[in-house]
């Protein structure tokens, strides 16, 4: 990581405690629809309201949203939803997802584009027991890993990348409900897991601090919490557009500023009553890890930024791999001009 949140401080004590935009961000001018009222937005989240979705959150705490001339509803994420889908059937909703199923659904025509990212990296990881001194992919040579249907093309791609036999290991997929158990067992010498939360949950529970492997590290070089948008929102509010992003990284600019503050909010506020969630110890310690994959290998300045580059590189992983059916063109794909591009 480039940059630690130490050195985001140093960046963002430019701001000063009162102001409600980010002076890194840039300036955008009000666009007409806001002389006379506020443009309505819906953001659908992939997940549950907790602190994954921090910048967001406190980005409507902070009435950042209001601030820009816009009426934005935060939604959360309801069994059976397929937000890229969500999001080519209402063009007033941007939405948030991986980047290979932002890709998907672009391959199958959805009129949605990717406009900037959220986490640097995707925390999609493998999790064993530290007994285990797995600290590399190559000592699971030989051992069984388990993951879900949603990892098993992923693994050929990080054994692919990373030049390690198709049959080297031996992957099976397994249900979420009895993973830990399976890992505990011995049966399995790895499992999937998202590194921003299931390995603090894992500790809770078992008084254990796993392994972790990051799959970042081994070719899986996808962006994750991406931001998109309907092609027809882009080209009629280009506007609302910027001002949603503005206001969105502003909020994350403050989370970042002041990671248990924001946890403590998010927990009081916005979090389902009842939910794994309300724990604002492990909420503190998933945002500290969530603020690392925001800032990995960028200046704090950056935070957003999609390489095209990478995102081009990506696509025809995915596409090498049969994760997407095929690679939709850059220039269908990742939006220029509404936040920066490297």
């Amino acid at each position: 990581m480039a940059f630690s949140r130490r050195s985001l401080l140093k960046y963002s004590g430019l701001l000063g405690m009162g102001v409600t935009a980010n002076a890194l961000l840039p300036t955008l001018s009000k666009s007409p629809f806001q002389a006379n009222a506020a443009m309505p937005l819906t953001m659908q989240l992939d997940w549950k309201f907790n602190v994954q979705f921090a910048g967001l959150l406190m980005a409507d705490y902070e009435g950042l949203y209001a601030n820009q001339g816009l009426a934005v509803t935060l939604k959360p994420w309801e069994s059976g939803m397929v937000v890229p889908d969500v999001v080519a059937d209402d063009p007033m909703t941007i939405g948030c997802a991986e980047q290979n199923l932002i890709l998907s659904a672009q391959a199958e025509g959805a009129p949605i584009r990717a406009i900037a990212t959220m986490f640097q990296a995707s925390p999609l990881a493998l999790m064993s027991l530290p007994e285990s001194n797995i600290t590399s992919l190559q000592d699971l040579v030989g051992k069984q890993v388990g993951v879900h249907v949603d990892g098993l093309q992923v693994i050929d791609l990080v054994k692919g990348v990373s030049n390690i036999p198709a049959d080297a290991l031996d992957v099976i997929e397994i249900p979420y409900e009895t993973k830990y158990d399976l890992l505990l067992s011995g049966e399995l010498a790895a499992i999937q897991c998202y590194a921003v939360d299931e390995p603090i949950g894992f500790k809770a529970k078992t008084g254990i601090e796993p392994m972790v492997l990051n799959l970042s590290d081994y070719g899986y070089e996808a962006y994750a919490q991406v931001i998109f948008a309907h092609t027809d929102l882009l080209a009629q509010e280009p506007e609302a557009v910027k001002q949603f992003l503005a206001a969105t990284f502003a909020g994350w600019q403050k989370t970042l500023e002041d990671i248990p503050g924001a946890a403590e909010k998010i927990v009081e506020i916005y979090v389902e009553p009842g939910s794994k969630y309300t724990d604002l110890a492990y909420q503190t310690d998933s945002l500290q890890l969530v603020a690392d994959y925001m800032l990995m290998g960028i200046e704090p300045a950056e935070l957003g930024v999609i390489s095209c580059d990478r995102w081009s590189r990506m696509t025809e992983r995915f596409a090498e791999y049969k994760i997407i059916d095929k690679a939709p063109a850059l220039a269908e794909s990742l939006a220029s001009g509404f936040w920066p591009a490297a």
